[in-house]
This record gives structure tokens, sequence and C-alpha cells, in this order.
């Protein structure tokens, strides 16, 4: 799907379900609860607070549906809005306390295909990488993931971790370059390599 495509079928999506069109609800809930609940696992391993999380932002999508705002990135205001309502769940139950949100945890490793998995060589070389990823800061990971995973741009990244557009960017470098300092060039490659064929969350 080009980015145009996405921007042009969001946006009417997005105005059908805003108008109270049941089946554009239900598109909207199919092409991205999957999607949602990947993201939700990378804040908290509660997976129960995760899907009563997801639930609670789709009851409230549709409640207050003639007030929402347009937009042409559905994914974007979807995070945006489970991310908020993970940190308020959370705060609410004393896990995270006052939150600092450079300090917001943010899960995440590098899986491959099963069959990938068979190979011994390719298998250490997804180890190496996850404790390359280990090293990084929770906003680097996130940042990461959302660049390489979800295929947000960096403007549409800056509005879900709430930085400008040179901040994403260079969140995102520095991530790169302390992966770089990690591994050897060879496994460097091999991480391009699995950026260009979307890392599995």
């Amino acid at each position: 799907m080009t980015r145009e495509f996405q921007i042009n079928s969001d946006a009417i999506l997005w105005n059908d379900f805003i108008k109270g069109k049941e089946d554009a609800f239900r598109v909207i809930y199919m092409n991205h609860v999957q999607a949602l609940y990947r993201f939700g696992c990378h804040f908290t391993d509660d997976k129960a607070l995760i899907k009563d999380s997801i639930h609670d932002v789709f009851i409230e999508l549709h409640k207050y549906r003639l007030g929402l705002s347009k937009t042409n990135n559905i994914r974007l205001y979807l995070f945006k809005a489970l991310k908020r309502k993970i940190i308020k769940s959370t705060q609410k139950r004393g896990v995270f306390g006052s939150i600092d949100i450079e300090k917001l945890p943010f899960l995440y490793t590098i899986t491959a295909e099963e069959d990938l998995l068979e190979n011994e060589s390719e298998q250490l070389k997804y180890q190496q990488l996850n404790q390359a990823m280990s090293k990084l800061s929770p906003r680097q990971k996130e940042a990461i993931y959302l660049k390489f995973v979800s295929d947000l741009s960096y403007e549409d990244l800056g509005k879900v971790m709430k930085l400008n557009y040179q901040s994403a960017r260079n969140l995102v470098f520095r991530g790169l370059e302390k992966l770089r300092e990690s591994f050897h060039k060879s496994m460097f490659l091999f991480f391009i390599h699995l950026k260009r064929n979307r890392l599995r969350s």
C-alpha cells in the first residue's frame, strides 16, 4: 500500500465511521486490533490490561465518534489512544506511579519465523541482535519499533512519542548508532536487511 493510497483510504474510512456507518467501524477494528495488541505488549506483560485497554479505546471511539477530529492515519490515531489508555490504567494501579516519559518501559525483542529458527546460524544472529537491542533505552526501542515495524513516518512517530520531527529523527539515529557499536559490520547489514523486510514484533 502506497502512502498516498493509505492517506486517502484512511480519510474516507474514518469519515464513514464518524457518519455512523457500522461497516466502517468493523473494518477499522479488524484492520488494526492485532497491531494494537502487539504495540500494547511492548509496554506491559499484563495481557488482560492490554485487552481491556483496546476494548475501552474502541468503546470510546464509537461513543464519542461525532466529536472526533478528522485523521488520514487511523493506526497513528489508535496507537496514541492506546498508549494514553495503558499509561492511565497503570497509573491507577500504581504500577508506574508518577511517570517520567523518558523512563516509560518498552519491551521489545526481534523474533524470526519458525523456519529461520531451525538454522542455528540465523538463530545466533537474532540472539546477538536482541542482546544489542537490550542496550538501547526504552525510548530508542520504541522509536525503532514505530519506524521500522509499524512503518510510521518521523512526523507520525513524533506524534506518538510527543517529539518534534527533528527529535524523532535524532532518537532513531542514536538508536541505530548504538546498535552499530554493539556488533560488527556484517551483523549490522543483517539488521538493515531485516528492516527492509519489516522486522516482526
